[in-house]
Formats: C-alpha cells, sequence, structure tokens
C-alpha cells in the first residue's frame, strides 16, 4: 500500500530523510538528531 504524503506544519517534526548535498556527500537527517537543531526550507523550483 502506498504511504500517503503528510503535510508538516510549523513545529512538526519532519520524518528522517537522507540525501546528496552539492559536495555529492550523503547528509542525513538522523545524524543531526540530538547534536543540533535544523531547519527546514522548501522552495517551490520554477526553474
Amino acid at each position: 500500500m502506498p504511504r500517503k504524503n503528510k503535510i508538516l506544519n510549523i513545529g512538526d517534526t519532519a520524518p528522517l530523510f537522507t540525501l546528496t548535498s552539492v559536495q555529492r556527500q550523503t547528509v542525513s537527517l538522523e545524524s543531526y538528531l540530538g547534536q543540533q537543531s535544523v531547519i527546514l526550507v522548501f522552495f517551490r523550483g520554477t526553474w
């Protein structure tokens, strides 16, 4: 069964994810857990 996407609101806990940085390094949200605060910003791409 496909997982339905949930809209995040201010103050919600983000789901854990892993992405590739512009330096081609793997960055995981989990690696920051308990270490420092993280701010997520989503831009709707128009380029």
